[in-house]
């Protein structure tokens, strides 16, 4: 040990110095004096080389030994102190090059472990208070959904958890059609003076985050303004996520806006996981929706939804003294059709007529299937004379169209129309539906 063989070289200094000092002080003292005198001095002599020296080991004591000492357990102490106080800064500083020099080094050593045990342990637990808060905010998604009806209600909800979770400034989100990739729905949580519209959301899709949407990999950019347009609110960073639901009947790319210090690994994956399963419930709900909602057969809207419409129709048009007219179609001899070429044949005519109505409406009418063979179109802000329009654009293109039975033969097909406005022909949805219904009886 080195504070040991220093002591040692110490002690023989000190011991050879001694009995030199004694043996020098013999000699003088016997040749200049005799008897006790000589004795007495010679004495002397030690004593006072003997009180040198302890003063020399007390100063080498306090210097190598009281100091050093006093400086671990300040030190020590402050660093303790510090580390309660969350600061792992604190080093002890002594160079003495011995063991206390090797202790205060432990101390700081000890520190400095203590400091990265703590990182990693804070790191850990904000990991597991993310997944935490995932999983809360995943369980309060799925609340949400099974209580609410509105799609657009239930993906707004979902940017506004999206946004909170990664404590960005603005969330949206691109919904696209199946395969083709067709812009279907965009929705932000950006409001205010600077709203992000459809124009927008589609210049956006013409830089990187369409070939994100494209390539269905993740996006991550904490230094980036070029990928959106003028018109958009300023962009410090953002991550964009793709999503796909099961069977690819729906698929989104997600964007999150604006983070203090940006996006990191952890939060790709924590948005990955959060927005994966929700997007899922999301499409689910949205498929059961439309599904309770839409014919089987036809994929247009069903009796119950028809009525549904016909009652908020009637009364926004009630409120604010507005005009709407029905069209009821009604396919002419189906029976006789369907006896002669099969039920099947009859059905994929009925799915070929359903498409030549959608295909004469515009996205805000409403097409359903009122039973059988008979149709029933809700046209809103049009007048009666529009809705004669519609019906004999679609009673003509359903006489030139040309049906195929299961054996390959021609076959042709028309329909009659029927017209009643309200409220001009009925003021009440019942007496509405019997005006229309026996309009189609007299074509």
């Amino acid at each position: 040990m080195r504070i040991e063989k220093k002591f040692n070289v110490i002690s023989l200094i000190i011991i050879a110095v001694f009995a030199a000092a004694y043996v020098a002080f013999y000699f003088l003292a016997h040749h200049l004096f005799e008897g006790t005198t000589a004795l007495m001095l010679c004495l002397a002599g030690c004593l006072a080389i003997a009180i040198i020296a302890l003063i020399f080991l007390k100063k080498y004591v306090t210097k190598n030994i009281v100091l050093p000492l006093k400086n671990i357990h300040s030190g020590s102490s402050a660093i303790i102190t510090a580390i309660n106080e969350g600061n792992f800064n604190n080093r002890i500083d002594i160079k003495t090059e011995d063991e206390f020099e090797d202790l205060a080094d432990n101390f700081n050593r000890m520190s400095s472990v203590l400091q990265t045990r703590e990182a990693a342990l804070k790191d850990v637990s904000e990991k597991e208070q993310n997944v935490i808060r995932s999983l809360t905010m995943l369980s309060e998604m799925m609340g949400f959904i099974t209580s609410e009806l509105k799609f657009e209600s239930i993906l707004q909800t979902f940017l506004e958890m999206t946004r909170s979770l990664l404590k960005a400034e603005h969330s949206g989100i691109f919904i696209f059609e199946g395969e083709s990739k067709k812009l279907k729905l965009f929705k932000t949580t950006i409001k205010g003076n600077a709203p992000v519209s459809l124009d927008c959301a589609r210049a956006m899709l013409a830089g990187p985050l369409g070939k994100a949407a494209k390539t269905s990999s993740v996006l991550r950019i904490n230094e980036a303004t070029a990928e959106f347009p003028p018109d958009h609110p300023a962009v410090r960073n953002f991550m964009a996520v793709p999503l796909r639901s099961s069977k690819n009947k729906m698929s989104a790319l997600l964007v999150t806006i604006n983070k203090n210090g940006g996006f990191t690994l952890d939060d790709e994956d924590t948005l990955f996981s959060f927005a994966f399963q929700a997007f899922q419930s999301l499409v689910l709900h949205e498929v059961l929706a439309r599904l309770a909602v839409t014919d089987g057969l036809t994929g247009l809207y069903n009796h119950r939804a028809f009525q549904e419409k016909l009652s908020e129709e009637t009364n926004r048009a009630e409120r604010y003294f507005k005009t709407f007219p029905l069209i009821m179609l009604d396919i002419d001899h189906f029976k006789s059709f369907n006896d002669i070429y099969g039920h099947q044949t009859g059905d994929l005519a009925l799915e070929e007529i359903s498409k030549i109505i959608r295909n004469e409406l515009r996205t805000v009418d409403f097409p359903a299937r009122y039973g059988g063979e008979e149709f029933i179109i809700i046209l809103p802000e049009t007048g009666c004379d529009g809705a004669v329009i519609v019906a004999e654009r679609i009673r003509r293109a359903v006489a030139e169209h040309q049906f195929m039975s299961e054996s390959g033969e021609r076959l042709l097909l028309t329909i009659s129309a029927g017209v009643a406005c309200y409220p001009t022909d009925a003021a009440l949805e019942e007496d509405l539906i019997k005006k229309v219904d026996k309009a189609l009886y007299f074509a």
